[in-house]
């Protein structure tokens, strides 16, 4: 034992503070639940709804809005991971002296290897949910490769977020040796950040009407550029939510460090590259404004040659997504928020998985596919939902606890 003795021989008590845990942000929690939530009716329609139905105008709709869950789902998962790359001013630094900005806090130092490696668990989950057992029985190899190496959503989260992870520790590489700056200015570490960032989204987004057509790779490299084998989430554009989530999230910390100084002599908030703007003091909600405009100029560009990765197909989206983040800020700031929204976010990992293997498991017992009516699917809906919270309650219940795929960014 490394605690020291009192005379009588007994251990003394520890004064020392137990580490506070991370306090959890209600507003993300909301809108991470809601992703997930809509991502269970999201797969109950597309597996078991009647081909016929969907023909109907209001399906078009209804996709429309499905199509939305998993850019909020990718943008969350970097917003958590951005958040905590930008420096606050240290809490035990003192009032600032006159004409001067308090001093900026490094940011929380990352463990690189242990991160990585949950990054990766998150991946092989994904892989594991596609794994082609029907094909390997059947001796289709051909298809099983191309099943096998399909990338969802899961493996492009672990993705996008490694290369966020390695932007993080190239920055903290360049960086790590100056010494912190004031409130106006970053580290060069930060500003490497920034750009970095930037530059991984701008090419990811740019790049994915090229990345469509790049037919010749071979199968499993082939899954990761597009959706040519049957992959649903491939980096080419999906990765660029993650990368917008990670810079919203980043500004949003600055914006909290701006908002703490406003009595200050500060008359900005820090940003990446020297300016005055003062865009980043605003609260969350006003995105609400800033993303209007985004998703009318992409909402106008439609046209013949629009597609869904088209720059301007994901300039569209993740206006939309600014919006939802809004709105789900403003929620959590002036509404009692359900309980059960806030638990699916908590557990969204838990809950995503339980509930694939829920459908799967009911399609391979014989429950037919793409034949219910939409009375039927509604049940269906309420059934795999309520069934998929109360496993995930009961593994929450006995401290089975998978945590979100966005948290793992806070570790």
């Amino acid at each position: 034992m490394n605690r020291d003795l009192q005379p009588s021989g007994f251990p003394q008590e520890s004064r020392a503070t137990p580490a506070a845990r991370r306090e959890r942000i209600a507003w993300l929690d909301l809108f991470r639940g809601a992703a997930v939530l809509v991502m269970i009716e999201t797969h109950v329609v597309n597996t078991f709804l009647a081909t016929a139905v969907r023909a109907e105008s209001w399906f078009a709709i209804l996709n429309y809005l499905n199509g939305l869950v998993a850019p909020s789902f990718l943008f969350i998962a970097g917003f958590v991971q951005g958040m905590e790359r930008s420096p606050l001013p240290k809490a035990d630094a003192g009032p600032a002296a006159a004409g001067a900005s308090p001093p900026l806090a490094p940011p929380k130092p990352v463990h690189f290897a242990r991160r990585a490696r949950r990054l990766l668990g998150i991946g092989l989950i994904g892989y594991a949910l596609h794994f082609p057992w029907t094909e390997l029985v059947q001796q289709r190899w051909d298809a099983a490769l191309r099943i096998g190496s399909q990338v969802d959503v899961l493996q492009c989260i672990a993705a996008s977020l490694g290369l966020l992870l390695f932007v993080t520790w190239l920055a903290q590489e360049i960086g790590g040796r100056h010494k912190p700056l004031h409130l106006r200015r970053l580290r060069l570490g930060d500003r490497v950040w920034w750009a970095a960032t930037a530059v991984l989204l701008m090419l990811v987004a740019m790049s994915a009407p090229f990345a469509a057509n790049w037919t010749n790779l071979p199968i499993p490299l082939r899954a990761w550029m597009n959706s040519s084998t049957g992959s649903w989430f491939p980096l080419f554009p999906w990765a660029g939510f993650v990368f917008a989530g990670a810079i919203a999230g980043a500004g949003s910390r600055l914006g909290q460090a701006a908002r703490d100084n406003a009595g200050n002599t500060a008359p900005s908030a820090p940003l990446p590259f020297p300016g005055q703007f003062a865009f980043f003091r605003v609260r969350p909600s006003a995105m609400l404004v800033a993303s209007l405009p985004l998703a009318v100029a992409a909402w106008s560009s439609r046209g013949a040659h629009y597609s869904s990765v088209s720059p301007a197909s994901f300039l569209e989206r993740t206006a939309w997504v600014l919006l939802l983040a809004a709105v789900c800020e403003w929620l959590a700031t002036h509404c009692r928020l359900p309980a059960v929204v806030l638990f699916a976010g908590q557990r969204s990992l838990t809950l995503y998985v339980v509930h694939l293997v829920l459908i799967s498991t009911l399609v391979a017992f014989g429950v037919p596919a793409q034949i219910f009516p939409l009375a039927g699917v509604l049940g269906m809906i309420l059934v795999v939902g309520s069934t998929s919270l109360a496993v995930t309650w009961c593994l929450a219940r006995f401290r089975i606890k998978p945590r979100s795929a966005a948290s793992f960014a806070n570790r």
